[in-house]
């Protein structure tokens, strides 16, 4: 399959993103000192995590560090600013190189202050757009955040992305119109998540009425019908191919996006489920996704062989055909998946 249209949204510049403490990354160093350890320009490095990170970031105790966070923070606030630099850097750089044509950002879990998110996305948006060309996509649940992280983009790398406009969110259509920006177009109610493809379908159509009359451009809309895990639901994987599908017939102009790697949360083997799983969505007609690239480029997508019994055995989980995973399940324990 030829993905080379795909657009990738390279999904790592969270801070909602984690390593384990004492794993391959984070690891503790002869004199006690706890860092991050990641390469930069063919050079091995190290970004300290501060000694009452753990004070900071509640996670850290159970073992979670917020690798990003701990970046803006050290970038910010601490006393490795190069060393953060060179991190966050190498973070972008590596979703580049994967393939992605956004960089999605995060700052919502930073910080539970207002003013200090805006301030942090206004500093984060404004470092990656200084140093590279790659548009950014501009993820909050406040649309006062994503209005001040477009504004802080550089306008000539653009258009940039707004992750996401919805029923439950119409408050951010006013930012994409003002910076002429792109648009996450997510099915989400005003009050609930959709249950049935018509009735995300309807709640596609209805926020695709307001991006029309805000003057955004159809072609700029990135129309998210939702991904939902597995885990909770054996159906929803084939239910978000059907709207896909739906959607694309119905919604002409509009490319088709989702977050693809939640359907994989809480099972084993993830990255060959959001692989198979891409590869079904673009059959469907999927053109765009939020994905980690870095991990899961493009170019292996595009590699996989239909055939494989790991494909055949992750497609037929995907589609609901085995029911809950279970011959999946037992051929990852008997190591055929490997």
């Amino acid at each position: 399959m030829k993905l080379s249209r795909f657009i990738a949204i390279g999904e790592n510049i969270h801070c909602t993103r984690i390593v384990k403490r004492g794993g391959k990354s984070a690891v503790q160093l002869p004199d006690g000192r706890e860092v991050i350890r990641f390469t930069y320009k063919g050079e091995d490095r190290e970004l300290p995590i501060p000694t009452n990170w753990g004070g900071i970031s509640p996670a850290f105790n159970d073992g979670k560090v917020k690798h990003v966070a701990v970046a803006i923070w050290q970038a910010t606030e601490g006393d490795a600013p190069d060393a953060a630099a060179d991190y966050l850097c190498s973070v972008a750089g590596s979703q580049i190189d994967g393939g992605a044509s956004f960089l999605d950002v995060n700052v919502d879990e930073y910080t539970n202050d207002p003013a200090r998110r805006t301030e942090t996305m206004t500093w984060l948006a404004s470092f990656l757009s200084e140093r590279f060309d790659t548009p950014l996509s501009i993820d909050s649940s406040d649309a006062g955040v994503i209005a001040a992280g477009l504004k802080a983009c550089r306008a000539e790398t653009g258009p940039h992305m707004v992750n996401s406009a919805s029923l439950e969110r119409p408050d951010c259509i006013a930012a994409a119109a003002e910076y002429g920006a792109n648009v996450v177009t997510s099915a989400a109610g005003a009050d609930t998540m959709p249950s049935t493809s018509e009735e995300r379908l309807a709640n596609l159509a209805r926020i695709i009425g307001l991006l029309d009359e805000a003057g955004v451009a159809r072609e700029k809309l990135f129309l998210d019908p939702l991904v939902f895990p597995l885990s909770t639901d054996p159906n929803h994987g084939k239910n978000f191919l059907e709207t896909t599908r739906r959607a694309k017939a119905r919604f002409e102009g509009a490319h088709l996006c989702g977050g693809l790697s939640n359907v994989s949360f809480g099972m084993p083997q993830r990255k060959l489920l959001n692989m198979v799983f891409t590869w079904l969505c673009v059959e469907a007609g999927t053109d765009s996704g939020i994905i980690d690239p870095a991990t899961m480029p493009i170019s292996a997508v595009e590699a996989l062989d239909p055939q494989s019994e790991p494909f055949q055995l992750a497609r037929a989980f995907l589609l609901g055909e085995d029911m809950y995973g279970m011959e999946f399940i037992a051929a990852h324990r008997a190591g055929k998946l490997d």
